[in-house]
């Protein structure tokens, strides 16, 4: 990878790093933070031609919440979101993924080590 290449997916990394920092990891995740994520997800794959969509919220995970009612009528929030916990085991598995694959010298080592004693 180019040294420019380098520096363009360093940025995205630490675009979603502040994002992990900057967000509740309780709750919901309003749909424009999802939106970025996916701004910088594509971006991802463009620089590197991953294919990266299993890194990506489902949008049908991504709703209205309800706000109340009654019984013949729900009321939903105009804005839609999705639950923190699945954003965050994405953004944490795309982080993981890009730590292991670009940023670090050290490759991973995969399978079993066989030590004779």
């Amino acid at each position: 990878m180019e040294n420019q290449d380098q520096d363009k997916l360093l940025r995205l990394y630490t675009r979603l790093n502040a994002l992990k920092i900057n967000l509740s990891p309780k709750g919901t995740i309003q749909d424009n933070f999802v939106g970025d994520y996916h701004l910088i997800v594509s971006e991802m794959e463009s620089l590197t031609g991953s294919n990266l969509v299993e890194f990506k919220i489902p949008m049908s995970e991504v709703k209205p919440l309800p706000t109340g009612g009654t019984t013949n009528q729900m009321f939903y929030t105009s804005r839609s979101y999705c639950s923190s916990s699945l954003f965050f085991s994405k953004l944490d598995a795309l982080m993981t993924y890009f730590q292991l694959k670009y940023l670090s010298n050290e490759k991973p080592q995969i399978g079993f080590v066989y030590k004779e004693e």
